[in-house]
């Protein structure tokens, strides 16, 4: 999806574009993939794990519906500063949380933005999967 913002000061218009993607569910088996530009990383906006509402994943209600955990700070370590990231669900990280009983299949619900990033030279000290980082 594509957020569009437009100002207008006096006589300039100016057109800000920021590509941002939805909340989307993930059930289990399938993986949750988020894609950039070559000059864009991703930036995690949200991140849920559990078993949140009524949804593809989630058919019928059995009492537990609204267990859920925040897992963004999980997800942002994994995606955010980087170009491209996959989570693939269940997720043995985001389970540890333990949101619902066990015998209840929990699904994931993220959302994202790229935005603009830099590159910053890796060093002795600092190896090379730390190699993108973004700039906000």
């Amino acid at each position: 999806m594509t957020n569009v913002n437009k100002q207008t000061h006096k006589k300039h218009a100016t057109l800000f574009v920021v590509i941002a993607v939805d909340h989307a569910s993930f059930c289990e088996t399938e993986t949750f993939h988020a894609t950039c530009a070559l000059d864009e990383v991703i930036v995690m906006t949200r991140a849920q794990y559990g078993r949140m509402r009524i949804s593809r994943c989630v058919k019928l209600d059995y009492g537990h519906l609204g267990c859920e955990a925040d897992v963004l700070e999980l997800a942002d370590a994994r995606c955010s500063g980087r170009r491209r990231c996959e989570i693939r669900i269940p997720d043995p990280e985001f389970a540890k949380n333990k949101p619902c009983p066990e015998d209840l299949k929990p699904y994931f619900e993220a959302s994202y933005k790229c935005v603009k990033g830099t590159r910053i030279a890796a060093t002795r000290r600092r190896p090379l999967t730390l190699f993108t980082r973004y700039c906000v």
